[in-house]
């Protein structure tokens, strides 16, 4: 299991229990002494400075206490705000229809496509772009994605 896996098994739980959805993690730094930033989600309501500093409590207790975790870290909670950054691709599924902005691998190149998010299956995600048309995207070269939030 990852670092980002064992992240998730640890605080998803506990994360759950307070009323909120782990909705992802990044972690960064050296091996030694990490930042772990964890994104949550609540569908009834927006995140509130209130809400990050309840499970950074409860997060940071569960991380103090972890055996497989052996390094130092800084924690950092938040939401994932009006611009989010999609972590796995069923977060997508609520999203069809709305601006996204996607990565992902095209001839051992990395390139990145903004477009109107149409359809989500298996094996695609499809994209409507406005000069190159319905773009389907596999999986397998799927990178990351994010929401475009248009005022």
């Amino acid at each position: 299991m990852n670092l980002i896996d064992e992240l998730k098994a640890a605080l998803n739980r506990d994360i759950k229990n307070l009323g909120y959805t782990l909705w992802g993690l990044e972690v960064s730094g050296k091996h030694n002494s990490r930042h772990i930033r964890v994104f949550i989600d609540n569908e009834n309501s927006s995140i509130t400075l209130k809400d990050c500093e309840k499970v950074n409590i409860q997060a940071r207790e569960v991380l103090e206490n972890s055996d497989s975790l052996e390094f130092s870290c800084s924690l950092e909670i938040s939401s994932p705000g009006i611009d989010r950054t999609f972590f796995e691709i069923e977060q997508l599924k609520a999203y069809v229809g709305e601006e996204i902005q996607v990565k992902f691998e095209a001839d051992s190149h990395k390139q990145t496509v903004l477009g109107k998010l149409i359809s989500i299956s298996e094996d695609f995600i499809e994209i409507e772009n406005s000069k190159k048309g319905n773009l389907k995207i596999s999986l397998d070269n799927y990178l990351t994605s994010k929401l475009i939030y248009k005022a």
